[in-house]
Order: C-alpha cells, then structure tokens, then sequence
C-alpha cells in the first residue's frame, strides 16, 4: 500500500477510501430501506454489489451483531409496535414479519421481551 501511494500520490488512496465509503454508505441505505421486507441475506448482498460474505463481515462491523439477529430484533420490535398501536392481534402479524408459524412468533417475542405477544399487547 505504501508503494502504491508513493507511486501513484495521495490521490489514489483517497480514492480508495472514497470507494470504501460509498460501499458502507450502500449497505447502510440498503438494509435500512429493507429491514422489514422478506429479502435473504444472498439478496440483500446483490443489493450492495458484494459477495454474501463480504456482506456478513461489513454489516457486523456497521451494527455490531449479525444479519439475521439484527433483522429478527428489528422485526420483532416492529411488531411490538403494531400490538401496542394498531390493535393487530398476534395471528396477523406473524407472517407479515417474517415468521412461519405462529408458535415460532410467539417464543422469539417471549424470549425478547419477556411476555407473549398476548401478554405484552393488554399491558
């Protein structure tokens, strides 16, 4: 690195940094427009033009924890809002979260806030 800035100036590392930044700038945009739509982690790193595992190692440097448990906190912090806000019963919004089944919904939220959907939407 050192001989290529010797070589080629300062110009050329900022360049790379530059580039650098606008990848980070783009997995942040991407992930943050996206957090509650069902895309995979292989679509979500397309998204970015990065390989899936340059897309891991940069988003856990960015959030500090993996994908898929940022996206699941995220999610079910969505749906604690819709119980509180909108009225939703737990059996509508399961799916519209991400979540197979119902029981698989309830014991995330459980083991995230303490309380069953139920429990926590008549607090």
């Amino acid at each position: 690195m050192t001989y290529l800035t010797d070589k080629k100036g300062k110009a050329f590392l900022n360049g790379l940094l530059k580039n650098h930044d606008d990848k980070i700038i783009r997995l942040i945009n991407v992930v943050e427009n996206n957090t509650l739509n069902k895309l995979t982690l292989q679509e979500l790193s397309f998204l970015c033009n990065m390989s899936l595992s340059t897309f891991k190692r940069e988003f856990s440097k960015q959030y500090q924890m993996p994908p898929s448990k940022w996206f699941q906190e995220k999610r079910l912090e969505h749906a604690a809002f819709l119980l509180k806000n909108n009225s939703k019963r737990p059996s509508d919004i399961f799916e519209e979260i991400g979540y197979e089944t119902l029981s698989n919904f309830t014991q995330a939220f459980k083991l995230k806030f303490g309380l069953t959907p139920k429990q926590y939407q008549s607090n």
